[in-house]
């Protein structure tokens, strides 16, 4: 209690309401993450928006929790096809991953923007994204691997565009699904 009786509270933006806020946050984006493995992308999109409201108030836009969860939704765009949207979002987390040297996340979202390229038809485009990390901060092609950042020596090239890399042939025919789908070949 203050001198003249009042008692004081802690301010609305206390380390606690935002570590409240944080893991409010991240329990949103693992549920939507579940959301968007199951094909639910509208109900991952609502849970990663409502995440965003939480967080964007509370902590800076550099910050990179946030450019995590812009970079989820910019993958749930990719999803379900809005590409215009997911390039946006993509964007915005990657200037942030930049900024922060976060190099797993560069390539993460380096990737998921050489998805949406490749989405497009811009295969050229998509193996530029890629090739950006080489030859130290690569990722495979596959979603579901989880090796993180990897060399160019470490990863194969399709044999059809030559513009996607996997880290072994279990990886490449685990994405085959979504790869052949936009895989053209002879593009070099």
């Amino acid at each position: 209690m203050g001198s003249d009786g009042l008692a004081f509270s802690s301010p609305p933006n206390s380390s606690s309401d935002s570590d409240d806020a944080l893991s409010e946050a991240l329990s949103l984006r693992s549920k939507a993450r579940h959301m968007d493995a199951r094909g639910n992308y509208h109900e991952a999109e609502r849970l990663l928006l409502r995440a965003l409201e939480i967080m964007e108030p509370r902590t800076p836009s550099s910050d990179t929790a946030v450019a995590s969860l812009w970079n989820s939704l910019g993958e749930v765009y990719l999803h379900m096809g809005r590409l215009d949207d997911a390039e946006r979002w993509l964007n915005k987390s990657l200037d942030v991953s930049v900024a922060t040297r976060d190099f797993k996340e560069i390539t993460n979202t380096r990737e998921t923007l050489a998805r949406v390229s490749q989405a497009r038809s811009e295969l050229l485009k998509a193996k530029a994204l890629r090739m950006l990390g080489a030859p130290d901060d690569m990722r495979c092609g596959n979603s579901g691997c989880h090796r993180g950042l990897l060399r160019t020596t470490d990863l194969r090239i399709c044999g059809g565009c030559k513009g996607a890399f996997y880290c072994s042939s279990e990886c490449q025919r685990a994405d085959w699904e979504r790869h052949q789908k936009l895989c053209r070949q002879g593009i070099s």
